[in-house]
């Protein structure tokens, strides 16, 4: 019962955030072309731009003709550029963006942002629905000690010993992290504003439709795994069972302290990795020096190379970290992980070719608005990246 309602907590916390992200989406009106356009300015004055009927699916095409009629054959050119310019983009910030378990995992103590990195794009991963497949190896998390287990290490960062320093730098970045959301939210409502789609040219939102879905997609996820998932546990580094709630882990970014007198020495608490199995050589026949058997015939065991263990990546965080042991109740079942792995990783690819057909078919968009438009989404993107994996 307090695990349901603490997914209950988190669902409302998350559709908060997500209000005050589209609550731009109200203001949305319609033009033909930038509103400061000469060029498009000259080429409406004799079309019904201001008629909404003229925005129909039925009629929408003779307003679209009537704009072509009027626009120069450079202009029509621009248009055509934007277009494959803007049609690149999901692309672009696929591969930005981050991989779909790496964003569940940011939302576990920062879900503000969690959605500002997955505003415009989920990234897929190199190899879809490779956790089908019957071996467990094959799962996202390389040789997990059980198929049903995840075990995450999510890092704490701190700039300063002084947890009031290192509470007002953590707010500064979540605000720049914010703001860089909002400019991208920003652009792509500019943009919205004054392009097509001519296969569903009465509806308005097409383009901003897009972000929406992605931060969609993310209460998606999290609220399945809250669903799915049998056990959630949180240790620090000394692998002491920690009682956080929702709350607890969202603050804890903030008030976390990297080092207090009454913590035992890291040499003597540091966690054991778990060892690495044995190879036992294959026992042959004692044969005869003098035999005729030739040498390549004797069996030698292959001795596995040896794998860094995860004592030595977790002592790069000097103790700045926890670890959350998520469980499944089955291992292949329908609640496992491979099931939702795949169940996210496919609602990301459908939101990946929807972003694709709107801005392929994207109309008066020329080029000047669209290279601005790709950089400026691809340069926020890629500071909101920095940023959380930095801070």
């Amino acid at each position: 019962m307090q695990a349901r309602r603490a997914s209950d907590r988190l669902l409302l916390f998350y559709l908060s955030i997500l209000c005050i992200f589209i609550c731009p989406s109200h203001a949305l009106h319609r033009t033909i072309g930038p509103a400061g356009s000469p060029q498009f300015r000259n080429a409406t004055q004799n079309c019904p731009v201001d008629d909404p009927k003229y925005f129909k699916i039925n009629a929408c095409s003779k307003l679209i003709t009537c704009v072509y009629e009027n626009l120069s054959e450079a202009m029509k050119a621009s248009l055509g550029s934007g277009t494959s310019i803007a049609a690149l983009l999901p692309t672009i910030l696929a591969l930005i963006g981050s991989a779909p378990l790496e964003l569940v995992q940011l939302a576990i103590t920062s879900p503000h942002r969690a959605l500002a990195t997955c505003c415009f794009t989920i990234g897929l991963p190199s190899g879809l629905f490779r956790q089908l497949r019957p071996y467990s190896t094959q799962l996202s998390q390389s040789n997990p000690r059980a198929p049903r287990v995840r075990e995450w290490t999510i890092p704490l960062p701190t700039v300063s010993e002084r947890v009031w320093k290192n509470l007002f730098v953590k707010i500064g970045i979540d605000l720049v992290v914010i703001g860089l959301a909002i400019v991208m939210l920003w652009r792509n409502w500019v943009v919205n504003s004054f392009t097509m789609i001519p296969w569903r040219c009465e509806y308005s939102y097409l383009l901003f439709a897009w972000p929406i879905a992605c931060m969609l997609w993310l209460l998606i996820a999290i609220g399945l795994l809250h669903t799915m998932k049998e056990s959630l546990e949180v240790y620090d580094y000394f692998g002491k069972k920690l009682d956080y709630g929702i709350i607890d882990l969202i603050t804890l970014p903030y008030n976390f302290e990297r080092d207090t007198p009454h913590r035992p020495s890291r040499a003597s608490a540091s966690p054991v990795p778990p060892p690495l199995p044995t190879v036992e050589p294959t026992k042959t026949p004692a044969t005869n020096t003098t035999s005729d058997i030739p040498l390549s015939a004797v069996h030698t065991p292959s001795i596995a190379p040896l794998a860094p263990s995860r004592s030595d990546t977790m002592e790069s965080y000097r103790g700045e970290y926890i670890r959350v042991c998520i469980t499944m109740p089955t291992n292949f079942g329908v609640r496992s992980w491979r099931i939702y792995e795949a169940a996210i990783e496919s609602i990301a690819v459908g939101i990946y070719l929807y972003a694709t057909f709107v801005l392929t078919s994207t109309m008066f968009l020329n080029a000047d608005h669209a290279i601005v438009f790709a950089t400026v989404m691809t340069v926020c993107l890629s500071s909101i990246r920095v940023l959380t994996m930095l801070f």
